[in-house]
């Protein structure tokens, strides 16, 4: 699993640091990190230096709250009530409307939008203050920032505490919603897999993958075991784990360490993500995936929305397309359980075998009962060749797999999408290919000659 892993470049950087003045509520650092450079760039032009927002707040012992600034406290109401800033109002993020109804809502509360706004978390996980950093973000709010390190930072530092409820009158929320920070299922259907967009699963390598478990579950599945057809990710997203994101005690990494981190993301060392394209992050739902949205804004990531329904609510839609990644055991398993015919190169009648590589390699040796389809005519025959070798495949229902070479190979990531384009629900990547098939002994067949 490890050397798989090492292809998404994601690993983590040295441990980096910010020493956050005292005196000063929100920071900005305007240096740019050299290894966030991305390309192609018209050579011509300079490459545009990052633009680090001001959306963290320092825990500095003094009164957060003012005339100018508004504190809403994340955490479930009867935290709140246990022990808050001062001043600060009770908004707990797992309980927000949905952003078409933020101005009702936001407006109760106090707020028109053109304040300063602190969301304050629990602790140093940031997630329930992250949700509500974008919730305002969603809603256009002027300014927003999240306190570092939440109320256990707060606490630590001898920051004031009271119990007594805050409000404020309540007016008209002022702000126009900025749709440029919201991913519906339907935008996200519209555009995975396109040119200029990435989507990024934080649900860790494993559940990505397409084991099938519950959030917060274990690994269920054994080798060779049926698929289930709601695992897996939406097709072309990348897993990104941005624990990495913190430091060792748990407070931010700079601004630039973080944005250079996520420049090593990509399906394979050599094709790094473009960090001037528009990043969609999700989770399982609205409670778990907008840390990375909040993370990325921090990291001058301009272009940033966040599909608050996440996982969940894209396979529940039957018609949503999800792709699994798939090991040569588990293929070997359904070739074995294959009725034993006479011919031994037959394409198996349960799923799809496609080896998208060139008709040579595919001569010198393939998967028994793969069909070879090239990645560059893959897209305008895809249609016609599944209709030949499997003319009775149901798009809904069979598995479409498609492998390359081996890890270094993206053509079976690009191919998976393109089958999910064409309407095939259930598409499988063999991320190991050819590689990793000889790699376990499995046998070939060689057609070069014949």
């Amino acid at each position: 699993m490890t050397s798989r892993r090492a292809d998404f470049a994601t690993r983590r950087g040295s441990v980096g640091g910010r020493a956050w003045a005292i005196a000063a509520c929100l920071v900005v650092s305007l240096a740019a990190s050299p290894a966030a450079a991305q390309w192609p760039w018209d050579p011509a032009e300079p490459v545009p230096e990052p633009d680090y927002p001001d959306v963290t707040a320092s825990v500095s012992g003094e009164p957060l709250a003012g005339r100018d600034v508004v504190v809403l406290d994340a955490r479930p109401r009867d935290a709140y009530l246990l022990g808050h800033v001062p001043g600060a109002l009770s908004a707990p993020a797992a309980a927000l409307p949905d952003v078409s109804v933020a101005a009702a809502f936001l407006g109760a509360l106090g707020l028109s939008g053109d304040e300063r706004i602190v969301c304050c978390g629990e602790g140093p996980d940031l997630r329930d203050a992250a949700l509500l950093f974008w919730f305002l973000e969603a809603a256009g709010a002027r300014e927003v920032a999240l306190l570092e390190g939440g109320m256990a930072a707060w606490a630590r530092g001898g920051g004031p505490v009271e119990t007594v409820e805050a409000s404020l009158r309540p007016c008209a929320w002022a702000r126009e919603p900025d749709s440029d920070r919201i991913a519906t299922r339907a935008y996200v259907a519209a555009v995975y897999g396109e040119t200029g967009h990435e989507l990024v699963d934080t649900r860790g390598w494993d559940v990505w993958e397409g084991l099938p478990q519950e959030p917060g579950g274990e690994r269920t599945q054994a080798s060779g075991a049926a698929p289930s057809t709601r695992t897996g990710h939406v097709p072309h997203a990348l897993p990104y784990d941005f624990s990495e994101f913190f430091a060792r005690d748990g407070a931010l990494r700079s601004p630039e360490d973080t944005r250079a981190a996520f420049a090593r993301l990509g399906p394979r060392p050599s094709n790094p993500v473009n960090l001037q394209d528009e990043f969609v992050v999700y989770g399982w739902g609205s409670e778990d995936g907008a840390i990375g949205y909040f993370l990325l804004r921090r990291a001058g990531i301009v272009k940033v929305r966040f599909y608050p329904g996440g996982f969940d609510e894209w396979v529940s839609d039957a018609e949503s397309p999800v792709t699994r990644v798939v090991h040569a055991e588990e293929i070997l398993a359904r070739l074995n359980r294959e009725p034993k015919l006479l011919v031994p190169d037959t394409p198996p009648r349960s799923f799809v075998l496609l080896d998208v590589r060139h008709d040579r390699d595919f001569a010198f040796g393939h998967i028994p009962g793969a069909v070879n389809l090239q990645s560059h005519v893959f897209a305008d025959s895809l249609d016609a060749t599944v209709a030949r070798h499997w003319p009775e495949a149901d798009r809904a229902t069979v598995p479409v797999v498609s492998y390359c070479y081996g890890p270094s190979c993206i053509r079976s990531r690009n191919t998976s999408t393109m089958a999910a384009r064409a309407g095939f629900l259930n598409t499988e990547r063999f991320y190991g290919g050819v590689e990793e098939w000889k790699g376990i002994g499995a046998p070939v067949i060689r057609t070069l000659g014949q």
